[in-house]
Formats: C-alpha cells, structure tokens, sequence
C-alpha cells in the first residue's frame, strides 16, 4: 500500500511510513513536567510535527535530524493543526531502501530542456572573456550536476531540487526582453552573464539530505559572497581577464538583492546591477505568490493567510471572475 503524502493525512489516520526528520527536541510538559521528544517530519509534500512518550532516551541517542525514519502512530489535532501521536519510530536501515531524495520535491520542469534553454541563451554573449568565463561554467560536469539539482531558496521561493536552474533562467530570458527593449544603454553581455551566475553561490549554501536547509559555508557566508568568491576563482584561470569587466561583473552579483538590509554588501550601482536586482526580485516574487496561491486556493477562498515575510495577505480572485 502506498504512503500517504504528509499533505493529504486527516485526523483519525493510522501512519506507517517513512519521513525525514526536519526537527528533533526533547521538551516538558507544562502540566505534569512529563518529558518527550518533539519531532517535525517531511517528505515531498510537506511537514507534521509528532511527539514520542515513550523509549525517549533510546529514540534522542540514535536519531538526528537529517535522519530518514520509520514511524508508526496515529494522526490527531493538536492546536488546530494535525499532529502524529507516535508509538513506535527507528531509524531506517539500508534494508528500507529508502534514499534522502526521495522526501524532497523537484520542479515540474524538464531539467535537460532548461538547460539547453540556458546554454542557448547564453550563446548570443559575444564578449571573448565573458565568453570563456561561461564556458569554464558549462563545460564542467560537476557544476552542470550541482546547479542543475541545486533549489533555488529554502523557503520562500523555487524551494526544490530544479528550483536554481529554473528561477536563473527564468531571469536569463527576462533580461533578454530588457536588452532589446533598451539597447546600447546597457552592455547586454555584462548583463547576460551576471544573470546567469547572479545565484550561483547556492550550489554551495544548500544542503539537501532530506530537507532543504543552510549548509555551514551557506549560514556563515551566504550565497552572494559564496557565488561571488566562486566566479573571481574562475576569473582567475582566465589570462588577461579586464579588471574593470570583472569589478562591473561581480558587482551586479554582491549588489543583486538590492538592498543591504536584504543581504547585499554593496547596493545596485550600474544600470545592469540595477536591472539585474529588478528582474530577480520579480521573478522570486512571482514564483513565492504562485507558491502559496496553489498550496492554499480553494473553491471560495479570496484571500490567503496573512503572509510575514512580505507583510501582507495575497488576492486570489473571486470565484466568479
């Protein structure tokens, strides 16, 4: 019998399954100052939390977050949301034949097709140095690999495997509308090329053993200064690279969340960084409301829950529209 997605359990279900653990936290109760062990579980779909009452030593010593186990347990409302009453869990064994992978969400998007797409839009750069910088990128198999299944955020925007290839393509073919619409005023082949690396530090922030989470060098650092330490490497294997290409280039990259309050060392300063921060704010932005609009539209329903991040709520329409 198949699993039943974390997002589609009611109250009432008997679980046997397997998830990764996202959180673990032993915890008192307020009442009896009974203890237990809090666990948040994923899988593709989405989260739950459970807790254990029982064999709570054993259970603390031999699972860690990351881990992918075995539960079995009942589902029940607990503050107005579901929750899993656990009576038995164990690590899962090699036996189990279950992979990290499989409790993390992909895009819906061809991988292959998107990357032709990117590789194809990049051709038109024909800047000789940018042009090697690109190619030092492509050509490399281990990059294609890791930027290809990299997500392109945690939780906020393309928040799967897929997600980094699809969003910087996305910002790639937006910018080409930009050079044609504005011409000489832009150096369409400085702009091209930082959208394509503008993100790339988030092959290295991300890890995704199971869940999509901040790598050491991700929390420490960050993805601008990562992804702008990654292409000045490659710059450095590229003779007679022009310094002032290479400053305007890695500029737009620390600049391109817009803001310092946002993350950014340095604010937008050219017209392609300033482009750049636009076009990838919109394209995060659109792809964040696409997020919750699908995980939370319903016949009926004309607004979204209140949104923190963005401090609002989000318009679906009305029904009769």
């Amino acid at each position: 019998m198949e699993q039943k997605r974390i997002v589609d359990l009611v109250p009432g279900d008997v679980v046997l399954g397997f998830y990764v653990v996202r959180k673990k936290e032993l915890k008192d109760k307020k009442a009896t100052n009974e203890v237990y062990l809090s666990f948040e579980f994923g899988d593709r779909s989405g989260r739950i939390r459970g807790s254990l009452w029982k064999d709570i030593e054993t259970a603390n010593q031999t699972i860690q977050i990351g881990d992918i186990v075995k539960v079995k347990g009942k589902v029940i409302t607990f503050l107005d949301q579901n929750h899993l009453s656990i009576d038995q869990i164990r690590k899962a064994t090699s036996s189990d034949s279950v992979q990290p992978e499989q409790f993390l969400p992909w895009t819906s998007k061809s991988i292959p097709e998107m990357y032709a797409a990117l590789k194809s839009s990049l051709e038109s750069v024909s800047q000789p140095a940018l042009q090697r910088l690109i190619h030092l990128f492509l050509a490399d198999p281990e990059f294609e690999h890791r930027f290809c299944q990299s997500p392109g955020g945690k939780l906020w925007h393309h928040t799967y495997l897929g997600g980094l290839l699809e969003h910087t393509l996305s910002v790639v073919k937006i910018c080409q509308f930009f050079i044609g619409y504005y011409g000489d005023l832009i150096n369409g082949d400085l702009l091209l090329t930082a959208a394509f690396l503008h993100d790339v530090g988030k092959i290295d922030e991300f890890s995704t053993r199971g869940f999509v989470d901040y790598s050491t060098p991700g929390r420490l650092l960050g993805h601008i200064v990562l992804g702008g330490h990654l292409v000045m490497q490659k710059i450095a294997q590229i003779a007679d690279f022009p310094a002032s290409l290479q400053h305007q280039l890695v500029h737009c990259i620390l600049s391109h969340h817009g803001e310092k309050e946002h993350g950014s060392p340095v604010v937008p300063m050219t017209i392609e960084a300033l482009i750049l921060n636009f076009v990838d704010n919109l394209d995060s932005s659109v792809a964040a409301f696409q997020r919750i609009m699908t995980k939370e539209k319903q016949p009926g329903r004309v607004w979204s829950n209140y949104v923190n991040l963005i401090d609002r709520f989000i318009y679906f329409g009305e029904d009769h529209e």
